[in-house]
């Protein structure tokens, strides 16, 4: 892999011209996102910036050549790559992985926080796709009971689930390309700054007593806030692991478990478990015992 990062990083139109192919492609856009941030990691944000413009000049030539909409082919990848300029200028700035990590919660908290103030009601944007949710479940003969509960539930539910989407788009990028990055460093400083993760107590108190408020109400803010405070807790709980197993010398299927243990049908629970692990790291330091034998 150091030596795919270097041959991305030889000639500055690679990683452009990567970014433009991948960003109009859902399910792999964050790879453009982390292709922006090695390439403003490794030559500045100024470098980053016309580096996006310029593959996002190859997006409308993509849309062109397909005959789509180039309005929002361009605007859809255009913040796709530009995202990943900002987690490249968040990182240099702060310095450490751990700090950029807290600067993405904050960001998607504040915006979850607008969206809920100033987009109380989604319902304009989510009737269409919950419709043809909706028509599916009649399809396979679910009661309307449960077809309102449904429906309903997306519309109370859609800004937190945005904003859990969001947060994930942007950590997918900000890991990726900041190990590629660290590659390309005499000592890479990627694992070590990855097993540090945390949202200290700044964050940290706030995000738990939402987790406790979580138990006993359901007002709209810990609605949208809920599920992304579940998910840095459980980047959080990850980090732990991942240091335990490294200082410890766990086999690597110990690890690894973990991974697979998120597939259904234990998705939830294991999310559960490694969110509860980051959260009560947050307060004891579950870690601190590994510091102590270093």
């Amino acid at each position: 892999m150091k030596g795919f990062a270097q041959w991305l990083l030889g000639r500055r139109y690679r990683p452009v011209i990567l970014a433009a192919a991948f960003a109009p492609a859902p399910l792999i856009s964050f790879a453009s996102t982390a292709l922006m941030t090695l390439e403003t990691l490794h030559r500045g944000g100024r470098q980053g910036f016309s580096s996006a413009l310029v593959a996002t000049g190859g997006v409308l030539i993509l849309a062109w050549v397909w005959g789509v909409d180039p309005s929002n082919f361009a605007l859809a990848g255009g913040v796709t790559l530009l995202a990943g300029v900002g987690l490249g200028v968040l990182l240099r700035w702060a310095g450490t992985l751990a700090l950029a990590f807290q600067g993405v919660v904050v960001l998607c908290a504040a915006g979850a926080v607008f969206a809920g103030v100033f987009w109380p009601d989604p319902g304009s944007i989510i009737t269409p796709i919950v419709a043809q949710g909706v028509e599916w479940l009649r399809s396979t003969g679910a009661a309307e009971g449960e077809i309102q509960a449904v429906s309903e539930g997306w519309e109370r539910l859609f800004v937190g689930f945005l904003t859990l989407v969001i947060f994930l788009q942007l950590m997918a990028p900000l890991l990726l390309g900041s190990w590629w990055a660290a590659l390309m460093n005499p000592v890479p400083q990627f694992g070590p700054q990855f097993r540090e993760l945390r949202l200290g107590r700044f964050l940290g108190i706030p995000a738990t007593l939402l987790m406790a408020a979580r138990l006993i109400l359901d007002g709209p803010v810990i609605q949208n806030l809920f599920p992304l405070v579940l998910f840095a807790f459980w980047f959080q709980g990850i980090a732990v692991v991942h240091a335990w197993g490294k200082v410890r010398q766990w086999n690597p299927a110990i690890v690894a478990a973990m991974y697979v243990l998120l597939l259904p049908p234990f998705t939830g629970v294991t999310i559960l478990a490694i969110a509860s692990m980051g959260l009560v790291d947050n307060w004891i330091d579950l870690r601190a015992p590994l510091r102590r034998t270093d």
